[in-house]
């Protein structure tokens, strides 16, 4: 079966995203480094992106993350996911001495068609950890403390490592005479602070911060309450001790949703509108491919990355 094509019905309509690690192995293994690698990581995807894209909240466990999220268009939204994807794998790959990608496939990506279905999604993220029977409360998960930054207003910050100044920085490093190289330059000399600044969910848009924050304390004690920790739970410093290479003997396999919604009927009027695109997309691709000047690709979705490699006329 083919991939879905990336569609954005309409600017900043709230998404859910998954990515599932390497054969589910833990490569997402909580720790203050690889905390601060993730927040820096994606502290540098906002900061390149500014106003275009909003991050609502996230979750996960050892080997999958969930991102709920809205971007100005789909084209952001890809490069946005192919910044944070990417660096993640670099970053956890060096610490946890992991080659190639982090992650078993492309990321899921389910649009949130409104309210009430997004606080379902963001109770479900919330009670991740005490449903995996990690932790007993939400708030003890060791890993990045989504759930302290939205119900106690803690802030997020993490560390971005400029690699590429650390390649340049190495090369002329490399190229002065030994006597007087010095100290070779390490991760430590690129090292910048990033913060991930989470927006409010549009229902919550016009509250202030105090009752926002006791908004999100309901939909922690909601999560807990519907995903109650097992009798035996794992614990901070169980979770703190799993290997990074290792996997779950057996991994949760269900098909994803194409969308969230809280009726057949907005499903159905999606799909429908979904279905029109794909069918446009695929003629301007065709026209394309055929040389045709004007091929009118629809905004919801992103042109290729090379218009200009329509056909030329030969000799």
């Amino acid at each position: 079966m083919s991939r879905r094509l990336r569609y954005v019905a309409h600017s900043f309509q709230p998404v859910e995203l998954t990515w599932r690690c390497m054969q589910s192995r833990f490569l997402l293994r909580p720790g203050y480094e690889a905390n601060r690698r993730i927040l820096g990581v994606i502290g540098q995807a906002m900061r390149l992106h500014g106003s275009d894209v909003k991050l609502y909240f996230a979750g996960g466990t050892c080997n999958h993350i969930h991102i709920i999220a809205a971007f100005r268009s789909a084209e952001i939204k890809a490069e946005w996911v192919c910044h944070v994807r990417t660096n993640l794998s670099k970053e956890l790959g060096a610490l946890f001495d992991w080659r190639g990608c982090h992650w078993e496939r492309r990321s899921s990506d389910i649009p949130i068609l409104d309210d009430a279905v997004l606080w379902t999604r963001l109770v479900y993220l919330a009670g991740q950890v005490t449903r995996a029977g990690l932790v007993r409360r939400a708030a003890d998960w060791p890993g990045v403390p989504w759930i302290q930054a939205v119900t106690e207003g803690k802030p997020l910050v993490g560390v971005w490592y400029d690699r590429t100044r650390l390649y340049r920085m190495r090369k002329v490093w490399a190229a002065r005479p030994k006597g007087q190289r010095g100290r070779r330059p390490s991760l430590a000399d690129v090292a910048e602070a990033r913060t991930v600044e989470l927006t409010p969910p549009p229902m919550w848009a016009e509250l202030e911060a105090s009752a926002l924050r006791a908004r999100w304390r309901e939909v922690v004690e909601v999560a807990e309450a519907r995903f109650p920790a097992p009798a035996r739970v794992l614990g901070r410093a169980g979770v703190s001790r799993v290997a990074p290479h290792d996997r779950p003997g057996k991994s949760k396999r269900s098909p994803a949703p194409a969308v969230h919604a809280s009726s057949r009927a907005q499903r159905l009027t999606w799909q429908a509108a979904y279905a029109a695109f794909v069918a446009t997309y695929r003629r301007a691709m065709a026209a394309l491919q055929a040389g045709m000047a004007g091929c009118g690709f629809p905004e919801e979705g992103c042109r290729p990355a090379r218009m200009s490699l329509a056909a030329a006329p030969s000799g």
